[in-house]
């Protein structure tokens, strides 16, 4: 195989277009000016990620997705971008530092459970046209080895509800639209086997569960779960960081008798 010449770039996704006869912007083959006007949001970040126009099903599953995953109070990310407004810094900033926040133990698990789903499917030789009864198996097998290592499934259980009133909502709507398929078979199953295995205490599926099974049936790669779930938060950002900065405080700290010393006094 030759060796690719590093000062050479090359893409499909985008062509930037000035010759003096055309000014334009093409994504994936279509000109951005035909998309403007034309297509939603949820659409052209379909045809970024996936290469082509969604249908309306999978375009109104893919919007649901987004609107489930802007909002969720000042938890830690949105807390870190008040604070950035607290202390004076831009609103880039501000949304930068939100989204850095997201890791593998908040944010990050939708990922993890995507990974873990598709590798699941490979290993066992499955599509969309496998029976109940086998991914009730696999979902047990999952469950099994998960626990097993002492640890949590990703994607199940949320501190702030008893069950997570997102994650219904949006299988709703994959149901309603025809793309709920073999992952997001799988994802209920697994939240069945949890319940199995816990004497029926289920831990329901949260966010990032349902995103990394919808998106999988949308056939987006297990990689790219955590921008649905990044890029509508940004707007969340700014919008604490707004509200911040109109309610006019100024560097954001925790008081001094909230914190406790442990380390040696000086002699």
């Amino acid at each position: 195989m030759p060796t690719r010449d590093m000062t050479r770039w090359e893409t499909s996704i985008c062509k930037v277009v000035s010759d003096g006869d055309e000014e334009e912007i093409v994504i994936r083959g279509r000109k951005l000016s035909d998309l403007i006007g034309a297509i939603s949001f949820a659409e052209v970040m379909f045809l970024m990620l996936r290469g082509d126009l969604p249908t309306k099903a999978e375009a109104r599953v893919l919007d649901a997705l987004l609107v489930a995953s802007i909002e969720h109070g000042i938890a830690p990310p949105s807390m870190i971008a008040r604070c950035f407004a607290s202390y004076g810094t831009s609103i880039q900033a501000a949304v930068g530092g939100g989204v850095l926040a997201f890791g593998d133990r908040m944010g990050g698990l939708g990922e993890q459970m995507a990974r873990m789903m598709v590798e699941a499917v490979a290993g066992a030789g499955l599509d969309g046209s496998a029976e109940d009864e086998t991914i009730v198996r696999l979902a047990d097998d999952m469950v099994a080895a998960v626990q097993a290592q002492g640890e949590r499934l990703p994607g199940f259980g949320i501190p702030l509800h008893g069950a997570d009133p997102r994650a219904p909502q949006v299988l709703a709507v994959a149901r309603a639209e025809g793309t709920y398929g073999l992952y997001c078979r799988l994802a209920e199953a697994l939240e069945a086997a949890l319940a199995r295995r816990r004497d029926g205490r289920g831990v329901p599926m949260n966010l990032d569960g349902v995103s990394a099974c919808v998106i999988l049936d949308l056939g987006f790669d297990w990689r790219a779960t955590r921008l649905f779930l990044l890029t509508p938060r940004t707007v969340s950002f700014a919008a604490h960081y707004l509200e911040e900065q109109d309610q006019d405080t100024t560097w954001r700290h925790l008081l001094a008798d909230q914190i406790d010393y442990q380390g040696p006094e000086p002699e």
